[in-house]
């Protein structure tokens, strides 16, 4: 070996020198070092097989843990362990020839290791030649000294197997990571599992030990959003867990061998399926409160499990408004829905109302019901709109108690106090029609009692259809149905009447119906049903063009007759028409952009300006409403015609002051041509002749109309007066500034043989002075009508005029914004019908609702549509 031939060498060099100490300690110091580098080779030669043989054994506890022994069958089990045995064994193989390394690979290693050009480990082996030489001795020791400082240098590297060039792509970690995994998988049972790949007994001894293991965990409800809990099934111990209400307990095992007992809040559940031959047995408990099992395992404590339940609460539903009714006929309601994990629906159900001393009412037509819409939200809780329609239920116009119902994701139920509210019904406005639809549900809600009654009211409602034109098949109908409700012995007898009426109620009234009408009426259903199954764009583009041009047709009648009757002039038709496109228009845009609600409330708005008109035609209005209603318009323009006179004085009193500054200036530049000696061309007198003969003219024109307003204010005063209404002190007022403006654009004040005027005096002009008139003059008209308004308010029974209901809504009333503020106040968010809502969303939601309102009131002037139009366009 290398190290022996070193002391050797040594060893003779010693003899020759025997007083050189450094030679015996680099050989020593080499000796050390070729051992350290022999055990780094023998490493770097044992890893690489003994990596494989862990790589197998690691594999095969991944398989066994993951259950591939449990129930394969016993050839199966043996030719799998034979094979993983016979990996081991290749693996191991090239460990046998594994042997100490050889001198030269030593000397090699170290070599390497010391990074020396000249190999200092491999010289330190060579002899001397020609040891007589006393020269060549003192060389070669010099020579044996440098090397053995070289040794000393010498640092044997760590064992490097180069793993990395054996296994390239690392399989070694993703066979740990395997056996990690399947570890996590087994759970308690390593062992078993494990053991069941030594097990080579007879199938069915095989299958009853796999079946005695136990599987036992929770499963938490859906609302939770939690992944289930697995119970320790090996140590017995106590354990304590947290469950959410409705979490189900599962416990697997073999029937007889595992048993589990259950105390507290813990209901079982039963199954319909019956485990196959030779499976595990599964039953379940669901958790409902606090409780705790036991599960048995042959007799043995396999767990002992206690449960703390954690409630899933009761939603809950409160109105966040009065309920409005619609002229539709339909419903509006505003809510908020509150639960902790979120609902999955909501509901509306009404009921009469019950007196507890009496008996409880009974009907012959089910209680209403309504599905209500969950807030847009990634629970459903918030707050939301929903418009109901029960129009046409028999409850329909009766007083009825609400009750709001939210279920949410856990199963629970909460409800809102009751409301009691009148059922919205369908208008009619044919009063037979009207009358037989009362009597309808006269008999629903009341079948005992109300059927007398209602025989005496159709018998009335058929006396004499001569003379209050009653169509004969009409007639007809009112004779069948008193027949039928003469011959009625229970209730379905009653029942089949009231239909009858219903049926005869919407002939008669839409029998008079226009073809337009019925057009618009279902182009409008199907525009809603598709919004509401969320119709695909193609279709809401079709629908929304029938919509589009029914509207028109139907709008073009309407307008047809009210200027035929007198009621609308053609440019009011013009705008109403111009209204309603822009209405379409952002009904389409709406619609195409998925906001269901917006374009729901668009089409009530559609309808509601409808219904207004309608209502406006059928109106019954007597010869004096009529004519004050034409004064009150008489005065609408009169106040539009004064403003626009004011607005003319001011810009030609503004050109009258231009043209005098260039007259002032034509002036100066004339007096210096003459003192210049220039010639005076005189063609400037004329220009300033002409200018003041046009001013002139000017003045006279505006002064004629002035008197021309004040004559038509004048006539109002003595057709209100004549109407019977008081003389209001700002019309008289109104009356006087007009005059005064006359007089100031006529030049009639301050020509009482003075030089110039008193206004010239003050350094102002005649139409100066006009101007501020008319403003007085506009000041005391508004003050007029608003003295005419109270007087009317006044009018009628109970001190309410036939004006009073409309102008009650908020921002109606004189003195107010549209939102309902005074104008005394600083018009802050915290004044009017908005300071009792409380979030901005809840604020703002009212304001486009009563933007919209207003919108589709077609009474309301021309300026202030177009001024709402603006303001939701901004929106």
């Amino acid at each position: 070996m290398l190290s022996q031939a070193i002391e050797t060498n040594v060893a003779k060099a010693n003899e020759t020198n025997p007083s050189d100490p450094q030679k015996s300690d680099g050989a020593g110091r080499l000796a050390a070092l070729s051992t350290a580098a022999g055990r780094a080779l023998l490493i770097e030669r044992a890893w690489p097989p003994a990596v494989a043989a862990i790589g197998v054994a690691i594999l095969f506890l991944a398989a066994s843990w993951l259950g591939a022994w449990i129930f394969a069958p016993r050839v199966l089990r043996i030719a799998g362990v034979a094979l993983f045995a016979l990996g081991l064994l290749v693996a191991l193989a090239p460990l046998v020839r594994l042997r100490w390394p050889a001198a030269r690979e030593i000397a090699d290693r170290l070599d390497r290791d010391s990074g020396a050009a000249h190999r200092p480990a491999s010289s330190l082996a060579d002899s001397l030649a020609n040891a007589d030489d006393p020269m060549a001795r003192a060389l070669w020791a010099a020579h044996q000294a440098q090397l053995a400082r070289s040794v000393e240098a010498v640092r044997v590297a760590p064992p490097a197997p180069r793993m990395t060039e054996r296994d390239p792509y690392a399989l070694r970690f993703g066979v740990a990571m395997m056996a990690f995994a399947a570890a996590v998988v087994a759970g308690p049972e390593l062992h078993g599992r494990l053991a069941a790949a030594f097990d080579w007994r007879g199938g069915d001894a095989a299958l009853a030990e796999a079946g005695s293991r136990i599987d036992a965990w929770i499963d938490p409800p859906s609302y939770a959003g939690r992944p289930p809990v697995v119970i320790d099934v090996a140590s017995g111990a106590p354990q304590m867990l947290t469950a959410f209400e409705g979490s189900v307990l599962v416990v697997r095992g073999e029937t007889g061998a595992v048993e589990t007992k259950v105390e507290g809040a813990l209901a079982p559940v039963e199954t319909q399926a019956k485990p196959a031959k030779g499976a595990p047995a599964e039953r379940r408990w669901t958790i409902q409160g606090d409780g705790k099992a036991t599960i048995w395992r042959d007799g043995a404590k396999a767990a002992d499990v206690a449960f703390t339940v954690i409630p899933a609460g009761t939603p809950k539903i409160t109105l966040t408004g009065a309920p409005q009714s619609n002229l539709s006929g339909s419903l509006t309601l505003a809510y908020r829905i509150d639960d902790r994990y979120g609902v999955t629906g909501a509901r509306a159900d009404f009921a009469l109302p019950r007196d507890p001393s009496k008996p409880a009412p009974r009907s012959l037509a089910e209680a209403p019901q309504a599905g209500l819409e969950t807030p847009a939200s990634t629970n459903g809780t918030g707050e939301a709109k929903a418009t109901l329609d029960l129009s046409e239920h028999p409850w329909a116009g009766a007083r009825v108690t609400m009750r709001l119902s939210a279920t949410s994701v856990s199963g629970k139920t909460g409800q809102s106090a009751p409301v009691e509210v009148t059922l919205p019904q369908r208008p009619f406005h044919n009063p037979l029609a009207r009358a037989l639809v009362e009597e309808r549900r006269d008999l629903i809600l009341d079948p005992d009692h109300a059927p007398k009654r209602v025989d005496a009211a159709l018998a009335g409602l058929a006396v004499a259809p001569e003379l209050f034109d009653t169509p004969a098949g009409v007639h007809l109908g009112l004779r069948q149905a008193k027949t039928a409700l003469d011959g009625a012995r229970a209730d379905a007898d009653l029942v089949e009447v009231a239909q009858l009426l219903w049926t005869m109620a919407l002939q008669i009234e839409d029998g008079d119906m226009t073809q337009a009408q019925r057009d618009l009426r279902a182009a409008e259903e199907a525009l809603r049903e598709a919004l509401k199954r969320g119709a695909s764009e193609d279709e809401i583009r079709r629908l929304m063009q029938n919509l589009r041009e029914a509207a028109q047709r139907f709008a073009a009648e309407m307008a047809m007759k009210a200027e035929k009757n007198g009621d609308q002039t053609p440019q009011e038709s013009n705008q109403q028409a111009q209204s309603l496109d822009k209405l379409m228009d952002r009904l389409e845009e709406t619609a195409r952009n998925g906001a269901r609600e917006d374009a729901e409330a668009m089409l009530d708005q559609m309808q509601n300006m409808f219904e207004n008109m309608q209502s406006a035609e059928n109106a019954e209005e007597s010869p004096a409403e009529r004519a004050l209603q034409k004064q009150i318009d008489e005065l609408g323009k009169l106040m539009r015609d004064q403003q626009g006179l004011r607005d003319d004085t001011f810009r030609s009193d503004q050109r009258q002051r231009r043209g005098q500054q260039r007259k002032r200036s034509d002036d100066e530049g004339q007096a210096q041509q003459d003192d210049n000696g220039q010639p005076d061309s005189g063609q400037d007198e004329k220009d300033a002749q002409s200018g003041e003969g046009d001013a002139g003219s000017d003045d006279q024109k505006l002064g004629d109309r002035q008197q021309e307003l004040a004559d038509r204010l004048a006539q109002m005063q003595r057709m209100l007066k004549g109407l019977g209404m008081k003389g209001q002190k700002g019309f008289d007022d109104a009356e006087g500034d007009m005059k005064e403006a006359e007089g100031d654009l006529k030049g009639q004040q301050g020509q009482n043989g003075d030089e110039s005027s008193p206004h010239e005096k003050l350094g102002r002009s005649g139409k100066g002075a006009a101007v501020d008139a008319q403003g007085r003059a506009l000041q005391a008209l508004r003050e007029g009508a608003q003295g005419l308004q109270q007087q009317m308010n006044g009018q009628g029974s109970n001190g309410q005029g036939r004006y009073s209901a409309r102008r009650m809504r908020p921002g109606d009333q004189d003195g107010d914004d549209p939102l309902g503020r005074r104008s005394q106040g600083n018009l802050g968010r915290d004044e009017g019908a908005l300071r009792e809502m409380g979030s901005v969303a809840e604020r703002a939601r009212k304001v486009m609702e009563e933007l919209r309102r207003r919108l589709a009131d077609p009474n309301r002037p021309a300026d202030e549509r177009d001024y709402l139009e603006r303001l939701m366009n901004r929106n």
